[in-house]
């Protein structure tokens, strides 16, 4: 969120944080490793007082909160504000209005899956906000920017009416349209959707590495054999040239439904290998187990840039003095847990033009 915040107002204006609170230590350690002068808070926002926010929060004008999503989640058991894990975050709801009103921050973003728009939590942040702020709810996937990925997501945006209402900007009614602007924006979005082949930082065989230049394939990448011969039937299957992609959760290289797989041209065009099952996203499903190493895991930093993180490392040359700020997936962090925090990730090429449209005031540019 705040990589996107930063995106989102420019180089030429700096964000600073003044607190970031998560209760996983994989994420408190990717945090730390791009915002080393902003130690986040290891704890569960349940048990966060009143007292607490205005002491030592009272100065932020931005909150972004991504709550826990499980007990909205299709896939989940939907139990919505009955579930346990819903608690921490309707706690913080419950306390919002006690919270003194200059310590309120002047806009809000918060994001969640889908289905969470249907739940009583969600009733409960309108009512939380709705007296004091304009609000604006849309369901956005970071296809319609043109990623090859899909991840509709809900996100409420709220800003103190003091502020002024939110702008009818032309240039953000695609991430606001009403049904049918949606279904038009989707029917376009293929005209102008990037292969995948761009956020690919290896190659997907040795033979591609030779051709495209890119860094020859991890061989601890390749889907294991015994999981390909077992789950085969379930992958969904993408090549450099697929214009669509799965979305990526985070039991990614532990589920077969947790993110595609990436293949050869010559291998998914194959029809004794292969069928097509999305064929404007040159989307594919095997029909008979793959032969080893036909297929391979997208590696942590491709799906880092599918979600809008152009990342840093010790063997990228490009990380050098100088050169753009890249995001840091830390080396102390195994592939799992890279997988795990990227799986529960949003969309910083989503979020970063909502946030600009956060930030614009009527009347005040």
């Amino acid at each position: 969120m705040r990589w996107a915040l930063q995106n989102a107002v420019g180089p030429h204006r700096e964000v600073i944080g003044v607190a970031a609170i998560d209760n996983s230590e994989v994420a408190n350690a990717v945090y730390s490793a791009n915002f080393p002068l902003t130690a986040p808070l290891r704890r569960n926002v349940e048990h966060i007082t009143r007292e607490q926010i205005e002491r030592d929060f009272g100065d932020a004008d931005v909150w972004t909160a991504s709550p826990p999503c499980q007990p909205y989640t299709r896939r989940g058991n939907e139990k919505h504000d009955a579930d346990p894990r819903a608690r921490s975050f309707a706690r913080l709801l419950e306390m919002f209005p006690t919270i003194d009103e200059t310590c309120r921050p002047k806009r809000v973003l918060v994001e969640n899956v889908v289905g969470f728009e249907k739940s009583a939590t969600r009733d409960a942040l309108v009512n939380a906000l709705g007296g004091e702020y304009h609000l604006r709810e849309s369901v956005v996937s970071p296809r319609r920017l043109g990623v090859p990925n899909t991840r509709e997501r809900y996100y409420l945006l709220a800003k103190r009416k003091e502020l002024g209402p939110f702008a009818a900007d032309g240039a953000f009614s695609f991430l606001f349209g009403d049904d049918g602007e949606a279904t038009e924006a989707r029917a376009a979005e293929t005209k102008r959707i990037r292969e995948v082949r761009h956020y690919l930082r290896r190659a997907t065989s040795a033979s591609d590495a030779s051709r495209t230049k890119k860094r020859r394939p991890d061989a601890s990448l390749a889907v294991p054999a015994p999981a390909a011969a077992k789950y085969w039937r379930w992958f969904d299957v993408v090549t450099p040239s697929s214009l669509g992609s799965q979305c990526f959760t985070a039991g990614y290289g532990k589920t077969v439904y947790g993110g595609s797989v990436l293949a050869a041209e010559a291998f998914a065009s194959d029809p004794e290998m292969c069928e097509v099952t999305d064929a404007a996203q040159k989307r594919y499903r095997l029909v008979r187990p793959p032969p080893p190493g036909a297929l391979r895991y997208f590696a942590p930093e491709e799906i880092a840039a599918l979600h809008g993180l152009e990342t840093r490392s010790s063997e990228d040359a490009s990380a050098a003095s100088g050169a753009p700020p890249r995001f840091a997936l830390p080396d102390t962090l195994t592939r799992r847990q890279l997988y795990f925090t990227l799986g529960n990730s949003v969309s910083v090429d989503v979020v970063q033009e909502l946030m600009r449209y956060l930030m614009k005031d009527v009347g005040r540019e």
